[in-house]
């Protein structure tokens, strides 16, 4: 006897899966850059030196002076010679009135006269130290710095994104199927 037989076919459902690959896209624009330099300067001030040399006192001591300072000095040497000779006449007028005390006056004036004393002298460089006068006045700088820079002025630019999501699709590739087959003899049920 033939025993009947159950077949069964099976398919297994599939699903598929459809992915769209997201989309990034960043563009970024360069910054906007000025940039402006400002120069240093520098102001130079200068009053230049003098020198002043004075030989004036030089000059008058060897003897080349000037017709101003020649004409006092001569005046000056006038002045004093005439008052020594008024002292010494008033000397000898005085020494002439006491004649009467019976000294020899005139012998003595004459005598004196005649012999003077021991001219005086002296060692004396000429010109003196310290005849020339110099007086310097130095060069006077004066430097003004004022400091330049930069100036820079930068305007920035935000980037542009664009950005598109990816997505995945699912959906049934294959459905699922069960097949049930009786193989086999005949199934007498009335029995």
């Amino acid at each position: 006897m033939q025993l009947p037989q159950i077949q069964l076919h099976q398919t297994n459902a599939q699903i598929g899966l459809r992915t769209t690959r997201p989309v990034q896209e960043i563009e970024q624009l360069p910054a906007e850059q000025s940039i402006q330099q400002v120069p240093s300067t520098m102001n130079i001030d200068r009053k230049p030196g003098h020198l002043d040399i004075d030989q004036e006192q030089l000059w008058n001591e060897l003897n080349f002076k000037n017709n101003s300072v020649f004409i006092e000095d001569m005046e000056e040497f006038a002045k004093q010679e005439l008052m020594e000779a008024i002292s010494e006449i008033s000397q000898e007028g005085d020494q002439l009135a006491a004649i009467d005390k019976k000294t020899d006056t005139i012998n003595a004036i004459v005598t004196s006269k005649a012999n003077p004393g021991p001219a005086e002298f002296n060692i004396a460089f000429i010109p003196s130290y310290g005849s020339v006068k110099i007086n310097y006045t130095p060069t006077e700088l004066s430097i003004d710095w004022k400091k330049g820079g930069a100036e820079i002025q930068v305007t920035p630019h935000k980037p542009n994104h664009t950005y598109t999501p990816g997505k995945t699709e699912v959906y049934l590739r294959q459905m699922q199927s069960l097949q049930i087959d009786f193989v086999g003899g005949n199934i007498n049920t009335k029995s």
